[in-house]
């Protein structure tokens, strides 16, 4: 087909994708301007819609100096078009327009170049530029400032502090240079077309020019007040602050319902915040609540229409908020959210990440959902005395449920762990939930040893009933974990479980096994500290999926290093004859109490004879480290990794360290190890030893002994294929012992 047939709704899905690829293609989409004048016309649009961010896209594939070099050749094209009564500035001259030339700074004067076919401009959208992005040489750009003497003039504006370190003026003196070149380059770009403009930085020590320009921008909505980031400049970005509100009244009276959303990171404050947004229309039908329209979504929080939201992402630990900091304008938007509460008004919600309100956050679901139920139980009691099919029972005359799907709920402290929340999220969504989580706090914990007997409990599971649940991940760190292993196991549907808690002392006569459980879709276990102590291991020959198994205790602060608590060998080793019952199956104290975990239940048993032929990773440390047995290696034949982290110190209750000596019979098929027959022949290494032809890794941390030959036969004969290991303190790299 010739190109020019081509028609030209394919040709503009063609360029979409290639300008929404990332790495950004910009290279491609460059070389369809060459084409012809409609591949041309087609493709810049897209391609200078928002010229900074197709460079920086592109810098993720090419090295920095080409991103670099691309941004400055849209930069000078875009300024060669600049309106001639608009005199382009020296500093920008120097930055763009001369870097060929930089002995003729005014040769773009003197030149007359034909006028271009398009005018680019009108193309871009979206002019943002970060404080990152530098596309100029600082160090032509620092040769002229300091001929110039522009240091005197910016102390003399205010720009900068008259009393800075001689150590800090430097770095002080470029963080003015890159904001006042990029003040410079956002009016230089957009005076020409601010009718086109739709997003727009706009930065704070230039913003009476852009107040007395607001009836121009007709199609602005978006605007960033831009913080001029440097330890000097920010006195007098406080001092600029008063426009932004004056901008956003200008605009909003002029442009109506045109400017939706203002943002600005670290100069805001609460009262402002809220007075702006009071001047933005309503978010129309939103359908994800995030950082990015939380406060205005606050702002207008009555009036807004939640119908259509599915996804709620308001967590104070993401990336983004440790960018931008999390500051009182959010905090006080959680205020206003605590006395007008809108999850309920979220019908067709799906996702939900937030931290806790309080106990109730989600006591509305559970009404719900006990109101449904009884309406249910008595629909069912009159359908079974009906006698016309009128009085038939339908599931659809009830009212319906929200469908939460996905819910992380984290803890604003961690003495604020969310216990109540998580349970009432258990009950009320039961029918629809897939993946709960509770991720790990920040703050650092009160009690570094972390002692069982001393710790708080929390409990988790009790009458859960959740046939969809598939993740489900709970980290706690000042309190004890405790999980209803019967609510567990009712739910069928699981594939992977996390649970943590930071217990590192323990009194091994006091672990009690919880209940075993039937997990028969389980692909990933992780436990640490007390939900790793008191799991009962026969649950494994339930589990035939499972492909990762992570056992551990958080290691304590020893010397300057880490170690485990072990007990004693004694202890462990000690005839448990009294070891009868079922394990632990329910809940002995209040979340938070000190009271200690029921009594009732055997303590916790290793047969390490547990086949699972999907496992590929083992991560064991301390006690689970300790009483391992290589003999269960024979049965994980996809065994591809293995951890073992035996690393303890002198206690209260033992002088020695614990360590493992490993012999050729720990590694051998056979009880006996007979080397020879009485005729003298050998017998086979495949028959005689442990085979694990997938394993690639295998680490050995702390104590651990080899007797002689046992490393050589693991990687000869066990493990054909090893390709990293540690075997002790000392690490071995089987490539140069092999050589």
């Amino acid at each position: 087909m010739p190109r020019e047939s081509l028609p030209l709704e394919c040709l503009l899905n063609i360029l979409h994708f290639l300008a929404n690829q990332n790495p950004c293609n910009a290279d491609t989409m460059t070389r369809l301007l060459r084409v012809s004048k409609t591949f041309c016309a087609a493709t810049l649009p897209f391609l200078y819609e928002d010229c900074f961010e197709t460079c920086i896209r592109k810098h993720h594939a090419y090295p920095l100096k080409y991103t670099i070099a691309t941004a400055t050749r849209m930069i000078r094209t875009l300024l060669r078009q600049v309106h001639p009564q608009n005199r382009i500035p020296d500093l920008l001259r120097v930055a763009y327009l001369s870097q060929d030339d930089q002995d003729d700074l005014e040769s773009m004067d003197k030149q007359s170049p034909s006028p271009p076919v398009f005018k680019y401009g009108r193309f871009v959208r979206r002019l943002v530029l970060r404080d990152s992005y530098t596309f100029f040489d600082i160090k032509l750009v620092m040769e002229y400032a300091n001929t110039h003497q522009l240091f005197d003039q910016y102390v003399a504006e205010g720009v900068l502090s008259d009393n800075i370190h001689d150590k800090s003026k430097g770095k002080a003196f470029q963080d003015a240079l890159k904001m006042d070149i990029h003040r410079q380059l956002i009016w230089m770009l957009c005076q020409d077309h601010m009718d086109t403009i739709k997003e727009l930085s706009i930065p704070l020590i230039d913003i009476e020019r852009y107040i007395d320009h607001a009836n121009q921008f007709t199609s602005l909505s978006k605007v960033t007040f831009a913080c001029d980031h440097g330890r000097y400049l920010r006195g007098y970005n406080n001092r600029c602050t008063p426009g932004m509100l004056q901008f956003v009244q200008q605009h909003t009276l002029l442009h109506k319902n045109v400017l939706r959303y203002v943002e600005a990171y670290h100069h805001m404050t609460p009262d402002l915040c809220f007075e702006i947004q009071a001047l933005l229309p309503l978010l129309h039908n939103p359908r994800s609540i995030a950082s990015s329209n939380w406060i205005n979504f606050v702002g207008r929080l009555k009036d807004t229409n939640l119908n259509h939201v599915e996804s709620i992402t308001l967590d104070k630990n993401t990336e983004e908020h440790r960018h931008r900091g999390w500051g009182q304008k959010e905090e006080k938007a959680y205020e206003i959210y605590r006395n007008q509460p809108f999850l309920p008004r979220c019908r067709v919600l799906k996702e939900l990440k937030m931290y806790t309100l309080g106990p109730d956050m989600f006591q509305w679901a559970v009404q719900e959902k006990k109101q449904r139920d009884e309406a249910r139980q008595q629909k069912r009691i009159t359908s079974q005395y009906a006698s016309t099919r009128q009085h038939e029972y339908h599931d659809n005359d009830l009212v319906s449920l929200i469908p939460l799907r996905s819910v992380v709920i984290c803890a604003k402290t961690r003495s604020q762990i969310p216990v109540q929340e998580v349970n009432d999220i258990a009950f009320a969504f039961s029918d629809t939930l897939e993946n709960l989580f509770m991720p790990e706090e920040w703050s650092k914990s009160r009690d570094e040893n972390g002692n069982l007997a001393s710790t708080p409990q929390v409990a988790y599971g009790r009458s859960w009933d959740l046939p969809r649940l598939r993740n489900i991940a709970l980290n706690v760190s000042d309190f004890q974990l405790y999980f209803d292993m019967n609510g567990l196991g009712r739910c069928r549907s699981l594939v992977r479980i996390r649970l943590h808690d930071e217990i590192k002392l323990y009194n091994h006569q006091e672990v009690r096994s919880w209940s075993s459980v039937s997990l028969p879709h389980l692909k990933l276990l992780d436990l640490q500290g007390s939900p790793a102590l008191h799991f009962n291991m026969d649950s494994l020959h339930h589990s035939p999926r499972l492909k990762t198994l992570r056992l551990r205790i958080q290691p304590m602060a020893h010397g300057g290093r880490n170690y485990h608590f072990i007990p004693s060998a004694e202890e462990l080793e000690r005839d448990d004859s009294d070891n009868q019952g079922t394990g632990i199956n329910d809940v002995s104290g209040i979340p938070g109490s000190n009271q200690a975990l029921d009594s009732i239940g055997r303590r916790p048993r290793y047969t390490w004879d547990w086949y699972l032929p999907k496992l590929s990773s083992v991560w064991l440390s301390a006690v689970f480290a300790f009483k391992f047995d290589f003999q269960w290696l024979q049965h994980l034949p996809n065994l591809e990794d293995i951890h073992l982290e035996l690393k303890s110190c002198r206690n209260n209750n033992s002088s020695v360290t614990h360590e493992r000596h490993i012999t050729l019979k720990d590694i051998s098929r056979r009880q006996q190890l007979h080397q020879q027959d009485e005729d003298g022949s050998e017998e086979t290494l495949s028959d005689l030893f442990i085979s694990l032809p997938k394993l690639v890794s295998m680490y050995f941390y702390g104590r651990w002994k080899f007797e002689e030959k046992v490393v050589e036969t693991i990687c000869s004969s066990v493990a054909p294929n090893l390709k990293n290991a540690q075997f002790g303190c000392a690490g071995i790299k089987l490539e140069k012992s092999t050589a």
